[in-house]
């Protein structure tokens, strides 16, 4: 990792590296601009058996980039997290915790109204307002 920080990181940017000291994980990040800045290591996790990054199975030294790194950093966190907690984490449950799906409609309270659209002749969508919606706008457009 730090061959690949001297010599592939791209000028202004920074990546995470880290390493294990008797079984502790540290992290530091290095920062590249005009030369090599490295942070101070700061302690992540004593677990047995934790793992630095968790790597794409098709990365290649040749493809490596920042984000690729960001996220094997963000992969390796997750199954940490379940190795202290003493299971196991599949693919799926790993790209459920990064990626993980929101139902907007379900945080919308139920007594907002919704627009209503409806399809005109010429395929052009209309908002239908309610009295009381035009209302409220017209007593926000006088103001």
């Amino acid at each position: 990792m730090v061959n690949w920080a001297l010599n592939k990181l791209p000028q202004f940017h920074s990546m995470d590296l880290r390493h294990k000291v008797n079984g502790d994980l540290y992290q530091t990040y290095i920062h590249k601009s005009g030369g090599i800045r490295v942070g101070k290591p700061t302690f992540i996790t004593r677990c047995p058996g934790a793992i630095t990054y968790d790597w794409n199975k098709e990365l290649t030294y040749e493809k490596l980039d920042v984000d690729a790194i960001t996220t094997s950093v963000m992969r390796a966190d997750i199954i940490n997290a379940a190795k202290m907690e003493g299971r196991l984490v599949s693919e799926q449950q790993i790209s459920e915790q990064l990626n993980p799906q929101t139902d907007w409609s379900s945080l919308w309270p139920e007594e907002h109204t919704q627009i209503k659209l409806v399809q005109t002749e010429r395929n052009c969508w209309d908002a239908v307002l309610t009295e009381e919606e035009r209302n409220l706008i017209g007593e926000f457009l006088d103001i």
